[in-house]
């Protein structure tokens, strides 16, 4: 079993400030539109990365404490349940197809599959190794509650949408890959899934005019 960590009350109280600065400030700010829109990835991947890179240069944090390992059996482990979301993703498509607004032609390089394998795996690196790793020193090692939390902020992170079903499907993924980063220790199975469950579907935003999901 898993020890909690001690730590002082004044370091907790930094902790959940950070934690706030990294995972939720940024949402809040463009859900308000406080910035414009052109500030959109600079500022929902800039705060977590900022606040990520001085906190493991401040605590020596090593790659494999943010979960930077290759586990195959994280992967395999995620791979049937990524691939049954695939396939009800497409059903729902097939059964509701004015979800994809007024298609236009699709024309994508192929840098932006490398761009997106890449955001993938910064995405997993924040909202799994990093919040994993701030939360498990503010809750202990409580493993529903930090599962809950952790994807709770995912969700939270995509309130920009302005769709309640984004919220709980995202939550729902966030769980799913809490629950196998909590036991494998290793973004590699999240990060594929991630992949394989996003790319699909900002492909179809794209292809609907990038008004699809503002129809949700």
């Amino acid at each position: 079993m898993k020890q909690g960590i001690w730590i002082s009350p004044d370091k907790l109280k930094l902790e959940i400030w950070l934690l706030f600065i990294a995972f939720c400030l940024p949402s809040l700010l463009l859900y308000l539109e406080f910035l414009p829109r052109p500030f959109f990835f600079h500022t929902l991947g800039g705060f977590p990365f900022v606040v990520m890179v001085i906190y493991i240069f401040i605590n020596r944090i090593t790659p494999r404490k943010l979960g930077l390992s290759l586990e195959l059996s994280s992967i395999r482990k995620l791979l049937p349940s990524t691939l049954l979301l695939l396939l009800l993703g497409w059903v729902f498509l097939a059964l509701f197809p004015w979800l994809l607004g007024r298609p236009r032609p699709l024309y994508l390089e192929l840098d932006y599959y490398a761009w997106y394998l890449g955001m993938s795996i910064f995405q997993e690196l924040v909202w799994r190794g990093f919040a994993f790793l701030l939360l498990e020193r503010i809750l202990g090692c409580r493993k529903k509650a930090v599962i809950f939390c952790s994807a709770s902020l995912f969700a939270f992170s995509h309130i920009y949408f302005r769709s309640v079903l984004i919220l709980v499907g995202t939550w729902l993924l966030g769980w799913l890959w809490g629950r196998n980063y909590w036991k494998f220790r290793s973004i590699s199975g999240p990060t594929v899934s991630h992949y394989l469950v996003g790319f699909p579907f900002i492909l179809l935003n794209y292809m609907g005019g990038n008004q699809s999901w503002s129809l949700l």
